[in-house]
């Protein structure tokens, strides 16, 4: 098979290309030395000062999640021994997400970590990572019609989902919902539908841009000021849900939206330099803030657009390139899938931060990848790029079992040809 994008053989090549590992290596490292500058930038008060450990523990979190992505990627996602660890590990998320309503550790109103001894997990971090493989597993069965499929979707989707937005974690739980539409749309939607959900999307850009300029100047009677907090809970959202809608629609804003702002501004083209940030230091950017939802913020201050956001973003438009790239022309239908789920998840988290440091869209607590500061949140990124690179890494390879001759193409509209492994008993109208 010719691959579409480089013009090679990829089952002459085999696997991912020494130049692609190398860009992705590259890429990766990047973007964990800078959040690693700039988590302990945030730390930094001055020299007088002690620098908060946050740093040296982003080092460990990014040391264990660099073995467990290399483990990973060393793993081929083809095999029914990954199948099985797969689903073992959605059921221990989901166990995982029901002990956190019970017994887990209450901070801010949320309870969403579980303690194991001095260290906090966050279950939902890898539950989403796991529920979109799971998800990917289910949508690519050889064997399942569609009903079964739909049904088992939703089991399987709806279980975490409903627990992290019980937490309450909207973020979290609004970052599966992406990546599940996408898998959803690449196996059912011919060609035409495609397009008209590019018009449909443009147009819903559009009807929530100018609904959100009405509404900030037009506010309905639950948002203004001085409404009981007590009313406006209920299981999934909290009045801090309303709060900080209210401060999305207020042209002033929130304190920490108003701050991130300025904090991104301040830095202009170039910069104000490395720890010389004003807003940061001075705690106008609160500080427990600052490393994970706003680390965005104080990159734009210290190092200024051409030598922090702009870098930054393009190292990011990197990463999602690749990973598209490769899910593109993976080894069969599951690996498609699987590389499709983990490039949106992280596409969504970078999308939903920076709209949120920027006020394109309301706080809902979604961090930076590799950049902002949080252990379970590291690991699954790391783990999700394992996969990435094994998916690079088995196309145009047979799957164990298989002959190089058992194979066809697959065209998903017109935007990728991918190489799809023929499995015994499937037939043409079971094929999604």
């Amino acid at each position: 098979m010719t691959d579409r994008l480089s013009g090679t053989d990829v089952e002459a090549r085999g696997g991912a290309s020494p130049l692609g590992q190398a860009a992705l290596c590259l890429t990766v490292g990047l973007l964990a030395v800078y959040g690693l500058f700039f988590i302990y930038s945030t730390g930094y008060i001055g020299d007088a000062y002690p620098v908060r450990p946050n740093w040296q523990r982003q080092i460990v979190w990014l040391g264990i999640g660099s073995v467990l992505g290399w483990l990973l990627s060393r793993w081929d996602i083809r095999r029914d021994d990954w199948r099985l660890a797969v689903w073992l590990g959605y059921g221990v998320c989901v166990a995982s997400l029901v002990l956190v309503l019970s017994v887990g550790v209450k901070i801010g109103g949320a309870r969403r970590w579980l303690a194991a001894g001095p260290l906090f997990v966050q279950p939902a971090e890898f539950a989403k990572l796991f529920t979109l493989l799971a998800t990917a597993q289910v949508l690519g069965h050889p064997s399942w019609r569609w009903p079964v499929r739909w049904g088992v979707l939703l089991l399987v989707v709806l279980a975490p989902f409903m627990l992290i937005l019980a937490e309450p974690s909207f973020g979290n739980a609004f970052a599966l919902l992406p990546a599940v539409f996408a898998l959803v749309f690449f196996c059912v939607l011919p060609l035409w539908c495609w397009r008209a959900m590019l018009f449909l999307l443009v147009l819903a850009a559009l009807v929530m841009s100018a609904g959100l300029a009405w509404l900030r100047h037009n506010p309905p009677a639950f948002l203004e000021e001085g409404q009981a907090a007590s009313s406006q809970k209920t299981m999934f959202f909290h009045d801090y849900h309303i709060r900080r809608l209210r401060s999305f629609l207020n042209p002033q804003g929130g304190w920490n939206e108003r701050q991130a702002v300025m904090t991104l501004a301040g830095g202009g083209v170039l910069g104000k330099g490395y720890l010389q940030g004003t807003m940061k230091g001075l705690g106008y950017l609160p500080r427990t803030v600052a490393p994970t939802d706003f680390i965005f913020s104080v990159i734009g201050e210290e190092a200024g657009l051409l030598r922090g956001t702009l870098p930054v973003l393009l190292l990011y438009g990197i990463l999602v390139s690749l990973g598209l790239h490769w899910a593109g022309h993976a080894a069969d239908l599951r690996s498609t899938l699987t590389g499709v789920a983990l490039v949106m998840l992280l596409a969504t988290h970078v999308l939903v931060n920076v709209g949120m440091t920027v006020r394109l869209i309301p706080v809902i607590g979604l961090p930076l990848p590799l950049l902002s500061y949080g252990g379970s949140f590291t690991l699954a990124t790391l783990m999700g790029i394992g996969i990435m690179a094994g998916i690079a890494r088995q196309r145009g390879q047979p799957a164990p079992g298989e002959s190089d001759g058992a194979s066809r193409q697959w065209r998903l509209g017109n935007l990728l040809t991918i190489k799809i492994s023929r499995l015994e008993g499937t037939s043409r109208h079971d094929a999604p």
